[in-house]
C-alpha cells in the first residue's frame, strides 16, 4: 500500500537429481558360463564392464528435459509440454522454469498468463508479447502480479503486458533484485497499492519503461525507493489518476554515499492526488536527482516537486497546469530547478522558489 506523505506536503483529499538411481548389474548369460570356464573372452568382457562401471561413476547424467533458450506460452497450451512452439505451456510461470538463465518467453495469442497466481522471476529473462493481442495477468487478491529476484547481474525485460489489479491486487510488479529491469509497451493500473514498485536491493540498479501506461492505482504509479544507487529513465510514459503520485523517487531508504538518478522525457503526469512528478530525500539519505524534459504535468495535486535535503528536480520545455494546490512546490531544502523555457500556468499557487539553472 501507499505511504503516508511527508509532514511538508499538503495532503490534497483522502488518497485512496536427479536421482538417478542405478540398476543392479546382471550378467548375460554367456558371461556367467564364462565364469564356469575363464578363456580370454571372457577376460576382455570383465575388462570393458570394469571401464563401463568406472565411467558411470565420473560422467554427468542428461537432464530428463532439457531447458529451453525460446519458450512459449499459449491459451491453448499445456503446463505439462517442454514450452517449445509445437507444445507450448498454458503459463508463464511453468514458462519460466522449463528457460535457462538468460532466455526469451514469447506469448502467441491473448489470454491471462498467471493462473490467479503471482508470477515470480528469478532469473535473467526477457517475456515478450510481440503484439497484436492482450498478454493479461490478474494479479491475486491482496497480491502482486509480478515479483522479481534475480541475481546480482541478472537483466530483466518485460514487454507488452496488460497487468490489471481489478480493485483488489496489490502491486502490480515489484522489482527487490537485480541489475536492471526495462519495461516496454505494458499497462498497469487498478492496483489498490502501486502499480510499480522498484525496490531494489541491488548495490546498483537501473530501471527503464517506455510507451507504457501506469493509471488509476490506489497509491503511486511508480514508486522507486532502492536501497542502492539506481537510475531510472522513462520515455513515453503515462502516470495518471493514482491516488497519491504519479512518479515518486524516494532516497529515504538509501545511505547518502549513494544516488538516485531519474530522467523523464516525452511524458505526462496527469490527475495524481499529491503530486505528479516528485523528488524526496533526507539528511544522511541518497540525494535524488530528478530531471524532466519536454513533459506535461497536469490536474494534480502538485505538478512538481522536490522535498527535503538532497532532493531536487529539474524541469526544462515542460508544462506545469491545472494543479489544485501548487504548481510547483520547494519543501524543506528541496529545490526545483528551471531552464527558463516552461510553460508554468493555471495552478491554484506555487511553494517555494523556483530557481533559474543557466542553459549550456
Amino acid at each position: 500500500m501507499g505511504r503516508d506523505v511527508r509532514p511538508w506536503l499538503i495532503r490534497i483529499g483522502p488518497a485512496l537429481a536427479m536421482r538417478s538411481s542405478l540398476s543392479p548389474v546382471c550378467f548375460p548369460p554367456h558371461a556367467t558360463r564364462a565364469l564356469r570356464q575363464p578363456s580370454g573372452g571372457f577376460v576382455k568382457f570383465i575388462a570393458v564392464f570394469a571401464v563401463g562401471l568406472a565411467l558411470v561413476g565420473v560422467l554427468p547424467f542428461a537432464p530428463a528435459q532439457a531447458q529451453n533458450q525460446h519458450s512459449f506460452v499459449s491459451s491453448v497450451g499445456n503446463d505439462a509440454n517442454n514450452c517449445t512452439l509445437a507444445a507450448p505451456c498454458r503459463h508463464l510461470q511453468a514458462a519460466l522454469t522449463a528457460t535457462i538463465s538468460g532466455g526469451e518467453i514469447a506469448i502467441l495469442d491473448t489470454a491471462g498468463y498467471n493462473g490467479g497466481t503471482t508470477v515470480t522471476i528469478t532469473q535473467a529473462v526477457s517475456i515478450v508479447n510481440p503484439g497484436g493481442f492482450e498478454a493479461a495477468i490478474a494479479p491475486p487478491s491482496g497480491g502482486t502480479g509480478i515479483v522479481i529476484n534475480v541475481g546480482t547481474n541478472d537483466a530483466v525485460s518485460l514487454r507488452g503486458l496488460s497487468i490489471d489489479g481489478a480493485g483488489v491486487g496489490a502491486t502490480g510488479i515489484q522489482f527487490n533484485s537485480g541489475a536492471s529491469l526495462t519495461i516496454e509497451n505494458c499497462i498497469v493500473r487498478h492496483m489498490n497499492g502501486d502499480g510499480i514498485n522498484f525496490f531494489s536491493t541491488t548495490a546498483t540498479s537501473a530501471l527503464t519503461i517506455s510507451n507504457s501506461l501506469m493509471a488509476d492505482n490506489g497509491s503511486n504509479g511508480v514508486l522507486l525507493e532502492p536501497t542502492g544507487s539506481a537510475t531510472a529513465v522513462f520515455n513515453r510514459v503515462e502516470a495518471n489518476n493514482n491516488a497519491l503520485y504519479g512518479i515518486f523517487v524516494d532516497g529515504v531508504s538509501s545511505a547518502g554515499t549513494n544516488t538516485i538518478n531519474v530522467t523523464v522525457s516525452e511524458s505526462v503526469a496527469a490527475g495524481n492526488g499529491q503530486a505528479g512528478f516528485n523528488s524526496q530525500t533526507g539528511s544522511g539519505n541518497a540525494p535524488t536527482n530528478f530531471t524532466i524534459f519536454h513533459s506535461v504535468a497536469a490536474n494534480n495535486g502538485i505538478g512538481v516537486a522536490a522535498g527535503g535535503s538532497g532532493a531536487t528536480l529539474r524541469l526544462a520545455n515542460s508544462t506545469v497546469t491545472g494543479s489544485t494546490a501548487f504548481g510547483w512546490g520547494a519543501f524543506s531544502s528541496g529545490v526545483v530547478y528551471s531552464y527558463g523555457d516552461n510553460y508554468i500556468d493555471g495552478n491554484a499557487g506555487n511553494s517555494g522558489s523556483l530557481t533559474p539553472i543557466a542553459k549550456q
